[in-house]
């Protein structure tokens, strides 16, 4: 997958510029599908800049960092086990939680979100839901590829 990523930036008298303007090609991570890196920081910004991606590296942000990327989960996927640190003994295959607080938006393809108890929910294109910290996993719907945009916010867990 390639997505467009236009950014903006700060010239060095402060005005509003374009900085940047190209496709930037998605990592296949077996086990789950592929994710396009779009912005990845470890702390807030402080404008102006000059629209630099600070390119934090891991997928989940620390309390401050925010990371924002397109998820392409296969019909196949169970979420890959490095990808997930809060996996526990004896859970279902792709059940985890992270330290972040998820904003996603299903760009493509159906995905149901089940939770701990079991409950389920079937997500369609232009639906989103916001993980808060909680134990959850993906499955798709069908045999198409499910596409979200998501963005995480590290977050403290008490």
């Amino acid at each position: 997958m390639q997505v467009r990523q236009v950014v903006t930036g700060h010239d060095v008298k402060g005005r509003a510029v374009f900085v940047q303007d190209k496709l930037i090609g998605g990592t296949a991570i077996p086990g789950l599908g592929e994710l396009v890196f779009l912005w990845n920081a470890d702390e807030p910004a402080i404008y102006p800049d000059a629209g630099e991606n600070p390119g934090a590296p891991g997928v989940f942000a620390p309390v401050g960092g925010v990371r924002f990327l397109l998820t392409s989960y296969s019909p196949q996927s169970t979420v890959a086990p490095d990808l997930t640190p809060e996996m526990q003994a004896g859970d279902e295959p792709g059940m985890h939680s992270t330290d972040t607080t998820d904003f996603g938006v299903l760009l493509s393809g159906n995905l149901v979100l089940e939770v701990d108890d079991g409950a389920e929910v079937t997500l369609s294109p232009g639906d989103v839901v916001v993980q808060n910290g909680t134990r959850h996993r993906w499955r798709v719907v069908g045999n198409e590829p499910a596409v979200m945009a998501v963005c995480i916010v590290g977050a403290h867990r008490r």
